[in-house]
């Protein structure tokens, strides 16, 4: 088969996508990248992940638990792929069968939740999401542009944040991978979406003095992930239209209900405690997170508008003392080099540069 398809790769640690010419040949299909860089995906180990209605884009994965994900967008490359690559017609069947199940599994619990009381299926619910709905919801969470400005491109300070991520979350047993987004809203703010999806607001990295601090707010937030309380929260507010929006495919329209919410004192604990583990797993002092805290509550004192962070993350005069009491590990590194934290501090120049 003859001709190269536009595409772009998802590695999936990092939101940034990488463009490049996709050729099937004979046995494989064969990637190529602007800088100069291959790879090669052999027909028989490939997965075959989602596709629009109207055959036009088709999503593949190297191999059935690979996190890169390869995306096609041209008309009728759906069913061009299938010609060519028997094992994802094979895929077929499963796929369509899988679909189903989620879709009669989602209707079900609908009845349920209505005949037999949602709280009693709730945590149920989290448990039969589809992981599917669960990333789309966050990642089009993340990427409001109305609500968090524009998506932040420094390729070193997202690369950066993305192997400070990786560090933290270590042997963490997560239900999800952790994807970092940064938007240049100038907000000091912070939130963990579904999906593993977790948004720095460029305000929140300006005003942080250290790395360790920067550190301290993305552990926090990964321990939100790690109870799943982005799902448990949407669930709580959305309810059945989670559901009945999920079946109808639009379940991105729900994600906004649970932009900025407040956990609550328990998940808010809950979320420290995880905080401090992945901090001393990490060798980083959780002294940065308390010096964060403070900083915050000594500048809502002084009536300067750090409301959001305040709003969301209530109350840190306790959580303060909790960090500054916590025995640190013997043996300490630094959260990052000092040039990976002026990368993350310039992460959002390029937004600035083009406003």
């Amino acid at each position: 088969m003859g001709g190269s398809y536009e595409a772009i790769l998802y590695d999936g640690r990092s939101a940034a996508g990488r463009p490049c010419a996709v050729t099937p040949t004979s046995s494989m299909l064969d990637l190529r990248f602007g800088d100069g860089t291959s790879d090669a995906w052999p027909y028989d180990t490939l997965s075959l992940i989602s596709d629009e209605g109207d055959g036009s884009r088709i999503v593949l994965a190297p191999g059935p638990k690979a996190d890169e994900r390869l995306t096609i967008m041209s008309p009728g490359v759906f069913r061009d792929l299938l010609a060519a690559i028997p094992s994802l017609r094979d895929q077929q069947p499963t796929r369509g069968y899988r679909a189903a199940a989620l879709t009669a599994g989602a209707i079900i619990l609908v009845l349920a939740l209505a005949w037999l009381g949602y709280p009693v299926l709730k945590d149920g619910a989290v448990a039969m999401f589809p992981e599917q709905w669960s990333d789309r919801i966050g990642r089009e969470m993340v990427n409001d542009e109305a609500m968090f400005e524009k998506p932040c491109t420094g390729a070193r300070g997202l690369a950066a944040l993305d192997r400070l991520a990786a560090r933290l979350s270590e042997g963490a047993g997560l239900p999800e991978p952790i994807t970092v987004h940064v938007r240049s809203a100038g907000e000091v703010n912070a939130f963990a979406s579904t999906g593993g999806h977790i948004a720095l607001l460029d305000g929140l990295i300006q005003q942080a003095e250290t790395p360790e601090e920067v550190a301290g707010v993305l552990a926090h937030e990964i321990g939100h992930v790690k109870h799943r309380h982005p799902l448990k929260r949407l669930i709580d507010v959305a309810g059945i239209q989670l559901i009945v929006t999920g079946i109808s495919g639009d379940v991105g329209a729900v994600g906004t209900t649970v932009l900025m919410l407040n956990y609550g004192r328990k998940a808010e604990a809950q979320a420290d405690d995880t905080a401090l583990v992945l901090l001393d797993q990490a060798g980083i002092a959780a002294s940065g997170l308390a010096d964060f805290f403070d900083r915050m509550q000594k500048k809502n004192e002084d009536r300067i508008n750090f409301v959001p962070f305040l709003r969301t993350h209530p109350p840190l005069a306790d959580r303060s003392r909790l960090m500054h009491s916590h025995k640190p590990p013997a043996s300490l590194r630094p959260a990052l080099t000092e040039q990976e934290w002026r990368d993350v501090r310039a992460v959002c120049a390029g937004v600035a540069d083009a406003s």
